[in-house]
Order: structure tokens, then sequence, then C-alpha cells
């Protein structure tokens, strides 16, 4: 209709003797005609180079801030240094703040770093434990003074009337050495298995959540 429509232009028809051509009113030749005249044209709007394209995409590209599922990640930074990330998902957060009967979004959230170096972490057998306060909208931290050549589990939870609760537990993560290593020392050591943490006594997330879809 439109390639008619320019035809009949071409030719100095007004746009009342095109309407009455093609069957459509005033108005709609109209419409038609201002929809061609706003195409830009070669000269108007140059195409953008491969290098502009590329800027594009990685302008318009991001990582999403959300996956969709409960998890925490450790990671070495360095001989002292971890680099924790998580993501909470809202039925979890429900559940922990109709069990906590409070807001989660104003809990206290925390980490709780384990040192489990050369054992099979039972959750009262640590070498260490070091508490970290995280502020109340992170979803990541950096936990620092942790030891060279240790291997260490991270639990994400929350802090209830000063006791810490876990709520997701990292895989063990390893820091590197700062020294040489020794002859005949192995260069990587094989990190522990680890478990999932207890909640309170009688509580898990997964009972709960079994409870909040009957």
């Amino acid at each position: 209709m439109l390639e008619k429509i320019l035809e009949l232009r071409s030719q100095s028809k007004s746009i009342a003797q095109i309407a009455a051509e093609c069957g459509l009113t005033i108005g709609q030749v109209k419409y038609q005609l201002q929809k061609e005249r706003a195409k830009p044209t070669e000269t108007s709007a140059q195409k953008p180079t491969p290098k502009e394209s590329l800027h594009r995409q990685e302008r318009e590209w991001r990582l999403p801030t959300f996956y969709g599922r409960d998890l925490v990640k450790a990671m070495a930074q360095g001989p002292t240094v971890l680099f924790v990330y998580w993501e909470i998902t809202w039925p979890r957060m429900r559940m922990v703040a109709s069990y906590l009967q409070a807001d989660y979004r104003h809990i206290q959230k925390g980490l709780r770093i384990y040192d489990v170096t050369d054992r099979i972490f039972t959750g009262q057998n640590a070498h260490s434990i070091q508490d970290v306060h995280v502020q109340e909208d992170a979803q990541s931290w950096y936990v620092r003074d942790v030891n060279p050549g240790r291997t260490y589990l991270v639990d994400f939870g929350l802090y209830d009337h000063g006791r810490f609760c876990p709520i997701l537990r990292s895989e063990p993560v390893e820091t590197p050495r700062n020294t040489k290593a020794t002859w005949g020392e192995p260069l990587i050591e094989p990190a522990p298995e680890g478990n999932t943490p207890s909640w309170f006594e009688n509580f898990s997330s997964y009972s709960l959540y079994m409870k909040s879809n009957k």
C-alpha cells in the first residue's frame, strides 16, 4: 500500500486523490507519508563503524544482578584475603523472617569463617572461627586477616539476639602460601569435605519450606 501511495504522490496527485484511489481516509494517507519521511536515510543516519557497534554492545550487555539461586561462594584473593559473595532468594528470606518473627531487611547479617585445615568439619572442630558483620544491602564482602596456606569454610547467616544463625555454607576454599614450599611438600593440599550448616537445634530450612507449601 505504501508503494502505491508513493507512486501516486510522485505523479503530483493530491492527498485527497490518493485517498480516493487507494480506498483510504486522508488521515491514513498522511500517516503513511509521515512514517516514510521519518525513516533515516544513509545521509542523515550514518551506519556505525564495527568499533562503535562493539562499544554499544558492551554498554548494553551487563551481568545479571541476581540468578534466582540460594548460594554463597568464597574465593581466595591472596594469602590473607577472601572474597565472599552470596544470593538469598525471596522464598528463603520470607522463610527466615517468619521463623525469627522479624523483618529480614533489618536483621543484622554476617559471615562466619571457619578454619578447617586438614579436618573433616563437623561444625564443632574448627581450628578457629571469625565473625564478620556485613552491611544490610551488601551482596559481597572482602574478609581480611585470614591466614595463608589454610582451608576455610564460610557461612552466611543472621544474628538473632546475639546468636549467629547460619543460612548457607560455601564450598571449602584454600588460601595460597606466602612462603616457598619445602622439598617434597605438595604445592596444593586436598581440601576437606564440607557439610551443610545446621540451623537452630530443632529447625531446618527444608522442613519450613515443605510446611509453607502444604
